[in-house]
């Protein structure tokens, strides 16, 4: 099945098969078998991305619902603005939960879209390919995507790091890129727990060279968490978990509930 994707090593189109990824070149990659392949080169040892512990953390919190509203405006976009048969990208896909909830609204409407999700935390894409295997999961970064040159249609980069000449590549010409940032009052409610003096986030409103505005969106809702054990989550998929004090961290573990806003900004820009 021809895909996307690209060889790592050499960069010529790969091949999916059952069980393996081939170039024209010999070049092969095994699937794993969680259902994904491994297309990160790197010398350097140890664990790249998130850990164990803040995937299990995100996936508990967010199958829970309290991020849904981004995730169905991100979808609402998705049917605006993706043509039929249209190609999606999500770089940096974690475990997938806006991924795989993009692909049930698409498909619900027939679009006939494809869509890959790669992660450079190993994992992230095994629970990603727990979540939907049809995803074509793959280990990689946003620095060296290993994705042939302008095949897609929309790139998601929701929260992962900002590789515009790499974006700028994989899209085609008119593609689209949807980036989804903290707004200013984002978990304001947590921060207080954490802080004496909780501080608001800043939000560029710069356009990234190459690109052209097309929507920007508001998302901000007051959100209610009654189970203790989804404050914990909350907490640990968030830079808080390691930038926070003994005694804040106390004070949030010792919550039995939380309100908080949640407040996000999508920004949808197209490549000129």
């Amino acid at each position: 099945m021809q895909t996307i994707y690209i060889c790592p090593k050499c960069k010529a189109p790969l091949v999916l098969a059952d069980r393996t990824a081939k170039c024209a070149a010999g070049h092969c990659y095994d699937r794993a078998k969680e259902g994904y392949f491994n297309l990160l080169l790197t010398s350097v040892g140890g664990t790249h991305g998130d850990n164990k512990e803040m995937i299990e953390a995100r996936r508990a919190f967010l199958d829970a619902g309290y991020y849904a509203p981004l995730s169905e405006a991100l979808n609402a976009l998705a049917l605006r603005y993706l043509p039929i048969g249209g190609i999606v990208l999500d770089g940096g896909a974690g475990e997938g939960y806006y991924t795989g909830r993009l692909a049930e609204s698409l498909a619900a409407e027939d679009r006939g879209a494809k869509i890959y999700a790669f992660d450079i935390s190993k994992d992230a894409v095994r629970r990603l390919a727990k979540r939907r295997a049809d995803l074509h999961p793959a280990v990689a970064g946003v620095y060296d995507m290993p994705v042939q040159g302008e095949s897609v249609d929309l790139l998601l980069n929701f929260f992962a790091p900002f590789a515009r000449e790499e974006i700028l590549r994989v899209l085609k010409k008119g593609g689209y890129l949807c980036m989804a940032v903290p707004e200013r009052e984002h978990l304001f409610g947590l921060k207080e727990k954490i802080y004496e003096d909780p501080y608001y986030n800043e939000v560029s409103e710069k356009i990234p060279e190459g690109f052209s505005l097309v929507e920007s969106i508001e998302i901000k809702k007051e959100i209610e968490i009654t189970d203790p054990l989804h404050i914990r989550a909350l907490f640990a998929m968030t830079p808080y978990a390691y930038r926070t004090g003994k005694e804040g961290r106390e004070a949030v573990l010792a919550l039995e509930s939380l309100c908080t806003p949640i407040h996000f900004r999508l920004f949808l820009y197209q490549k000129k």
